[in-house]
């Protein structure tokens, strides 16, 4: 198994502390008071992702907040006794002018200030992350998995984290996730007992369950593309899973988001976009995503100079090509 050591460090955290405006029950004042320093178990909230970073040697950690909140926060990392015994380097604090409360996650990583911090592979993490997963058991997993070999010339993939809701600790009227998956590659060599790539899939469609039932709603069905099941003969759909907002992101994803203007949401746009990138016919080009992945392409075989405005805008190579409605119920796993 590779030593996890000398892959760490070249990951970096980025921890997203909004002002908590929906905690108004215990953020009242937001700017002196924000949502990362709410104790939870007598320590400021955002000890737990910062321990979680540095318990899989990852030290290079920036936290993202509204400049509204950046004293309160500098402030606790420099009195607080929990957030200064944690070890060093201290993460360092980027406020942009222009972040705010209504900023999407894929807009914060689009911010100047943000992406040059940013210098390699990394992490984001949301700032009330309580995670009982071994960080570095997903670096181990993205090494193997999504990074392939080390010192293989193809580029790194991602790896996300996404949770199953229903159970015996389920909360009703959750917020959920609509997730496609398929059988991802099966390692060479067998994992050990605690190895998580035995659970690991590749999704290939990523959105809300709101936006699933609008579309349900509106055309009675779920339409699926031919190209899909082309391409993964054997899928499964998940409606009770939510996302941890917890993503393992390889560098050239910075390029990829500022090809696509349009891009608001990490886990709709980026995720969703990337995934249904795998199998849709012509929406590499379209999304820029072969001049990434080959950068000795001509510039003028690159179509995306206007971005993806809408999921329903994916241009297919072959036109006669039209989706079939399939029943989701008709297909899902029951409960």
């Amino acid at each position: 198994m590779p030593d996890r050591t000398s892959i760490s460090p070249e990951f970096q955290a980025l921890i997203l502390c909004g002002p908590g405006l929906s905690l108004n029950t215990f953020t009242s004042t937001p700017d002196e008071f924000p949502k990362a320093l709410v104790p939870i178990a007598n320590r400021p909230m955002v000890w737990y992702p910062l321990d979680w970073c540095y318990r899989m040697n990852v030290s290079r950690i920036s936290l993202i907040t509204p400049p509204s909140s950046c004293k309160a926060i500098e402030d606790a990392l420099s009195r607080n006794p929990d957030l200064t015994s944690l070890p060093h380097p201290r993460p360092d604090v980027i406020a942009p002018e222009s972040l705010s409360q209504n900023t999407g996650t894929a807009d914060i990583l689009r911010l100047p200030e943000v992406q040059a911090a940013v210098s390699g592979h990394f992490l984001i993490l949301p700032c009330d992350l309580l995670c009982a997963l071994p960080g570095e058991s997903l670096l181990e997993a993205w090494m193997v998995q999504a990074a392939g070999i080390i010192g293989s010339s193809a580029l790194p993939g991602g790896l996300g984290v996404w949770f199953p809701t229903n159970g015996e600790h389920a909360v009703k009227g959750e917020e959920t996730n609509f997730l496609i998956t398929a059988q991802s590659s099966q390692p060479t060599v067998t994992p050990a007992s605690n190895s998580l790539r035995p659970n690991i899939s590749q999704v290939v469609y990523s959105s809300t369950t709101d936006t699933l039932h609008d579309i349900t709603d509106s055309k009675h069905c779920f339409p699926i593309r031919h190209g899909l099941l082309r391409k993964h003969g054997r899928i499964r759909m998940l409606t009770k899973t939510r996302d941890a907002h917890i993503y393992l992101f390889p560098h050239w994803i910075l390029d990829f988001l500022n090809r696509n203007p349009t891009f608001d949401s990490i886990g709709e746009d980026i995720v969703g976009w990337w995934a249904k990138a795998t199998w849709q016919d012509g929406l590499v080009p379209k999304l820029g995503l072969d001049r990434i992945l080959n950068p000795s392409l001509s510039p003028k075989n690159n179509n995306n100079e206007n971005g993806i405005n809408s999921p329903e805008t994916g241009a297919t190579a072959n036109t006669n090509i039209e989706e079939d409605d399939i029943d989701l119920a008709s297909i899902s796993t029951p409960p």
